[in-house]
């Protein structure tokens, strides 16, 4: 990496700004919070600063950068919906960018994040990794907290593995949840929470027969997954949703998988008696 600041582009929830708060330490870090995406926290380091831009001020936002010196460059936070370009009118810098703009977004999940990655590196930037800019985030090999997986888990947790690399080459999700020896549910385009949500009906109406703390989710980024983007991400509202599905804990790909917020993940997870794991 360079030794100038680090760009985030940063879309919603707190991990934009805990990867700041973390790097800010080591290099000067310029956050592009996405004025239809982030929250803006109250306080920020010392070493950081905002800058604010819709998704019409990409131009904007590529300029701004490239004069500080920022050209490394992390994605961080949640995109809730794919921008409509239809309706930007953008700035001129951005108007110079529509043609590429509308290719890149044209796919499947991985190929549109691979061409839009493209576009960025194109103008100038390289495009780091979480592993890159803030190593501290991921998940480390291991149990997390007071609880480990019993037995019948570490069968479960096997075939929630062997499954999730099976279907790795059709650009499917990064979750699964197995409940003694079965696959119950496989997380799509609704996200790891409401996929929980599912198996907590499927729980509540019979179609699981399962004693509560039976069966785990298991998340893990895809094999062959472009790492600079969509990075999996297990938080404390997860370990909330993995208990109200009656689950008995949460796997997670050891230093593949962010720990967003690892503290208080780690308490939750403590505090109802589910086990983390990195694997």
């Amino acid at each position: 990496m360079s030794d100038g600041p680090l760009a985030i582009i940063a879309g919603s929830g707190a991990l934009p700004w805990e990867a700041a708060e973390v790097i800010a330490p080591r290099r000067k870090v310029v956050v592009f919070a996405l004025a239809e995406e982030a929250t803006i926290p109250d306080a920020l380091p010392d070493n950081v600063t905002v800058e604010r831009r819709s998704y019409g001020e990409i131009g904007k936002a590529r300029k701004a950068a490239l004069t500080l010196g920022a050209t490394d460059l992390l994605f961080l936070g949640a995109i809730r919906a794919r921008p409509d370009f239809r309706k930007i009118a953008g700035d001129w810098e951005t108007v110079k960018l529509v043609p590429r703009i509308l290719r890149a977004v044209v796919g499947g999940d991985d190929t549109i994040v691979r061409n839009v990655l493209a576009l960025f590196e194109a103008e100038g930037f390289r495009i780091v990794t979480v592993a890159d800019a803030a190593p501290e985030l991921l998940a480390p090999v291991g149990t997390l907290g007071r609880h480990s997986p019993a037995e019948h888990h570490e069968a479960d947790i096997a075939l929630g593995l062997s499954f999730l690399d099976a279907v790795s080459p059709f650009d499917m999700g990064q979750a699964v949840v197995v409940v003694d020896g079965r696959v119950v549910a496989m997380e799509g385009a609704e996200g790891t929470d409401a996929m929980l949500a599912r198996c907590k009906d499927m729980r509540g109406s019979r179609r699981v027969r399962a004693a509560t703390g039976r069966g785990v989710l298991v998340k893990r980024a895809k094999r062959g997954q472009d790492m600079r983007a969509d990075v999996p991400v297990v938080g404390a509202d997860t370990v909330a949703n993995t208990v109200s599905a009656g689950l008995g804990g949460v796997v997670v790909g050891a230093g593949e998988t962010i720990l967003a917020g690892r503290a208080a993940t780690i308490a939750a997870a403590d505090k109802a008696g589910v086990f983390v794991v990195g694997r």
